[in-house]
């Protein structure tokens, strides 16, 4: 092996490393994000899509992705379980515009850009809600069908929208469409499907652990700079600068959303009726919204909103972050260059901005989008796109965007993202409906949820709902964990109360306290009472 594809190899693998500990950090970070009930299911479940999907890879993901083929919108089976590398001739993966390495790393380094979208779209577009078998075999038609052609697309030299060889060349570096619109808009669509989260998991809405949601932002920092660099396929100065925009996009990015927080955290957004109107009125989500926007009429609450003090929040800040690293992705190598680190300043402005704002859009649209996958990853990929297309640099067979006398790109880049989002939104509703109907595969823990819920909007009676949840509901209730992972929970105290007066507590075999199903329920068994209720009196005493 030459010294110069041995670098660019071991840049490229080490990029690669780089990339799992981004997954990791994006399943921290959601996990933080989420209340503890469901925590462990979205910290853990990274790890079964990681095992299925890079199967699926092997298998024939990378062959319809990066094969040849007679057509420009899918690949062969030609490189279907590696069988391609049995010819030497097919050792080394050679680009015209990029670097040049192993074709087995190229493999590796491709099968985990697709992890990170998945790792960035799943479980999360159905937090506390979804059930996770079905969607594993969701993931596997969604793989096939939607995510494969668009890499196709996009990045093979016979794709319909690829740079070289097309007639409609779309810039991508390293995964605006291929990544983020799809992980946007696939949420999208999944939350849209399986409804709102019962407005009962909403009341005093407490995120599990925001420490997790800090560290997992490390972890995604870290690895987000080998994932745009490592795009190059080459260890050069120009991936140096990749690297180095990257992290003022972010920091930029985290800034700007931090700071739009910090001057609304101590404005009411107007009149509460109205608010209520273009709120998740069907989601029953009031009780979860602040002070200025809760339906109670009362001089109290209207006080306390008025007088709410303006606060920074880690919260915004690392959503920014990730706005930042989201919108600088389809630019990458097309806008990095010692003489244009400017670019990464204003790319991280627009980004944070548009995220920021973007994260109104599910209240207008009426889709719980629980962790904002849409607002961050879709509206920022979109923005980002379009970007490129007024600030490119003509260089990696591109040439160029607005700014280096190129217009007609920006049109192209519309097309791009038009094409990508009505197609991955469009495939994604019909593979859940049809997974959704396959006995045993409903993709809602309350699946009786939604029916219920049009009910009561047909009847425009919100107390027609029984007072006792279903048993589907009570397990809803109970949280991803104890439904899909056997009550394996991510930390110890989610099996145990705050003893306020054991009188509160009955005695039957199950028992489940306080009848509004307020954010502290849990269910306590038989064997365990009699503990609780003696520590209970020794308190209470």
């Amino acid at each position: 092996m030459e010294v110069e594809l041995a670098i660019n190899t071991f840049f490229v693998l080490f990029c690669t490393f780089l990339l799992i500990w981004t997954i990791l950090g994006i399943s921290l970070f959601y996990s933080g994000l989420t209340q503890r009930r469901s925590s462990l299911t979205l910290l853990a479940s990274s790890l079964l899509f990681y095992a299925l999907v890079l199967v699926d890879w092997y298998i024939w993901g990378y062959s319809l992705c990066y094969s040849p083929s007679n057509n420009r919108f899918i690949g062969s089976l030609d490189y279907a379980v590696l069988r391609h590398l049995s010819n030497p001739s097919y050792y080394l993966y050679a680009t015209s515009t990029r670097g040049d390495i192993a074709s087995v790393v190229h493999f590796l380094f491709n099968g985990h850009i697709k992890l990170t979208c998945v790792a960035l779209t799943f479980p999360a577009c159905a937090a506390e809600r979804g059930r996770l078998m079905p969607m594993l075999v969701f993931v596997l038609l969604w793989s096939a069908i939607v995510y494969n052609p668009v890499v196709f697309w996009f990045w093979n030299d016979n794709g319909w929208l690829a740079v070289q060889n097309s007639k409609y060349p779309v810039l991508d570096f390293a995964g605006g469409n291929c990544v983020h619109i799809v992980s946007g808009f696939t949420a999208l669509a999944y939350s849209f499907y399986v409804g709102p989260r019962n407005p009962k998991t909403l009341e005093d809405y407490r995120s599990s652990n925001n420490s997790f949601v800090v560290l997992g932002l490390f972890f995604v920092l870290t690895g987000w700079c080998g994932f745009i660099a490592g795009c190059d396929f080459n260890f050069s100065y120009n991936a140096l600068y990749i690297i180095t925009e990257t992290l003022l996009c972010a920091c930029t990015a985290g800034m700007i959303w931090m700071a739009i927080d910090y001057y609304f955290s101590a404005i009411p957004l107007g009149d509460c009726e109205e608010i209520q109107d273009i709120e998740l009125q069907n989601m029953g989500a009031s009780n979860c919204l602040p002070y200025s926007l809760r339906g109670d009429g009362t001089n109290a609450t209207r006080e306390k909103a008025t007088k709410m003090q303006r606060s920074i929040s880690v919260v915004s800040f690392s959503s920014g972050m990730m706005c930042g690293l989201v919108v600088f992705t389809p630019g990458g190598g097309y806008v990095s260059s010692g003489l244009t680190i400017w670019k990464a300043i204003v790319f991280g402005v627009v980004g944070g901005a548009a995220g920021n704002i973007g994260t109104r859009l599910k209240y207008f649209l009426r889709v719980d989008d629980a962790l904002d996958i849409f607002s961050v990853h879709g509206v920022c990929g979109v923005v980002g796109s379009l970007m490129v297309g007024i600030f490119a640099d003509d260089v990696l067979g591109s040439k160029g965007g607005w700014v280096s006398g190129n217009w007609i790109q920006v049109p192209y880049q519309i097309l791009g993202v038009v094409v990508t989002a009505v197609y991955v939104f469009l495939v994604n509703l019909c593979l859940l409906f049809i997974v959704d109907h396959i006995p045993g595969l409903h993709l809602r823990i309350d699946k009786e949820y939604k029916k219920r819920l049009r009910h009561n909007s047909d009847h425009n009676n919100t107390d027609s709902e029984p007072r006792y949840p279903t048993r589907s509901e009570k397990a809803e209730l109970q949280g991803s964990d104890a439904y899909d992972l056997n009550g394996e929970f991510s930390m110890d105290y989610m099996e145990f109360i705050r003893v306020i007066n054991p009188d509160d507590y009955a005695t039957e075999p199950l028992i489940y306290y306080d009848q509004e199903y307020r954010h502290e329920n849990t269910f306590v068994h038989q064997d365990e009472h009699e503990g609780l209720r003696k520590r209970g009196v020794q308190e209470h005493n």
